[in-house]
């Protein structure tokens, strides 16, 4: 992460020389943006898949090649909403118990309900194609290269029952509570830190620029960013109700991403954007 602040260092600093000297060449223009609602991860699910709302507020230099074509790098913050949703899952594993005895330990969830929230830092890198005269039309595209800045889930569980069978004994026990096996409703899971992969984004915005003042500018536009890849770090399946033989009655709770019950992960986020720009 720390390479990551380094390099945005960088381009902060980048932008900012760009911005001091702008009043010197009317090629170089400064903008900053405030766009959304609707940012959230687009996930594969057996369950139901909730979109949910985001936001994103950046910096951008573009230097203009001629008067209707410019090209540009910036560093943006993106936020990420979603939930996922079902009405039953379950699962088994072999581990031990207290007493470092093997048994299959067996999980039913009703009406589970997780949700996640991420945070990017964006470095988007495009280029933008605009008509003459006052009120511009406007047209850009290009890439984006997301760093993961944060990123938690928490869930809840109508009922959770859990249970533990043992093959040597031909038995199954749904008790006691203080060895793991118990019915319980209401279950509401702490916040614990998701961590997810570098994500690769195309990105397309059109719109309006409208010119204000000699050097002031104001753009107003529509904008869709689509993931390129997995941003998901799930090398190592994990269980989603997790045994917990030192203490047993407090039992461990994984994300659906990183126990299989959603892949492919890719974020996408689109809206409109707002930009106040300096030339």
């Amino acid at each position: 992460m720390k390479k990551y602040i380094k390099s945005l260092l960088v381009i902060v600093a980048f932008l900012v020389a760009c911005f001091n000297n702008y009043g010197q060449d009317k090629k170089h223009e400064f903008s900053i943006s405030i766009g959304g609602p609707f940012s959230f991860v687009k996930a594969t699910t057996i369950g139901q898949s909730v979109d949910g709302n985001g936001m994103n507020a950046g910096f951008r230099y573009s230097y203009y090649l001629n008067k209707g074509l410019s090209i540009g790098i910036g560093v943006e913050y993106q936020t990420y909403n979603s939930d996922f949703k079902f009405s039953s899952l379950g699962g088994q594993y072999n581990t031990v118990d207290a007493e470092n005895e093997s048994f299959e330990f067996r999980y039913k969830a009703a009406n589970y309900r997780e949700e996640q929230k991420l945070g990017y830092i964006n470095v988007p890198i495009g280029i933008q194609f605009e008509t003459p005269g006052t009120s511009k039309l406007y047209v850009a595209a290009g890439a984006k290269i997301g760093f993961a800045s944060s990123g938690s889930y928490q869930s809840t569980i109508s009922n959770l029952t859990t249970s533990g069978y043992y093959p040597q004994y031909n038995v199954e026990l749904f008790g006691p509570a203080f060895a793991g096996f118990a019915s319980t409703n209401n279950v509401e899971t702490p916040e614990q830190d998701l961590n997810n992969k570098v994500s690769y984004s195309v990105t397309f915005e059109t719109g309006l620029k409208q010119v204000i003042s000699t050097r002031n500018s104001i753009y107003i536009g529509a904008y869709l960013d689509y993931g390129l890849n997995d941003i998901y770090d799930n090398n190592e399946a994990k269980n989603l109700v997790q045994y917990n033989p030192e203490i047993p009655v407090v039992l461990k709770y994984n994300s659906v991403s990183s126990s299989g019950f959603a892949t492919n992960g890719r974020l996408v986020s689109y809206g409109l954007k707002l930009r106040f720009a300096l030339q």
